[in-house]
């Protein structure tokens, strides 16, 4: 009896070994990593590393060039570069709210842009 017991502590205190403690630093072994954190106001973008995925609502306020605007909301304004399938055959105004989404475009000189490759009208 005594040895069953022995054996029985032993496979459990085993076990939980094996499983151990997964706190908050954990990482997975495996699957998709995000980019980190969305960037969702022009504040942010202004802010954030090359390639950072960007969800900003707002409106377009002025066109400077071809596919070159500028795109405005509560926190700033903020130069975007428009890929033409973004569209999706809308018609956006200046008064017209939408949420643009692409991924910021970190410059050597001068204030980040974001490149925009999908554009929904409110």
């Amino acid at each position: 009896m005594k040895k069953l017991f022995t054996l029985a502590s032993l496979l459990a205190l085993s076990s939980a070994s094996v499983a151990g403690f997964q706190g908050n630093n954990t990482q997975q072994g495996g699957g998709f990593t995000s980019q980190g954190t969305m960037v969702s106001t022009v504040a942010q973008a202004l802010e954030a590393n090359d390639h950072a995925p960007a969800k900003l609502t707002g409106s377009i306020t002025r066109q400077i060039d071809d596919d070159e605007f500028m795109f405005r909301d509560g926190t700033g304004e903020i130069k975007i570069d428009v890929d033409d399938n973004a569209w999706q055959g809308q018609n956006v105004g200046v008064n017209d709210r939408i949420t643009l989404y692409g991924q910021v475009d970190k410059e050597t000189i001068g204030a980040n842009s974001v490149d925009v490759y999908r554009i929904q009208k409110h």
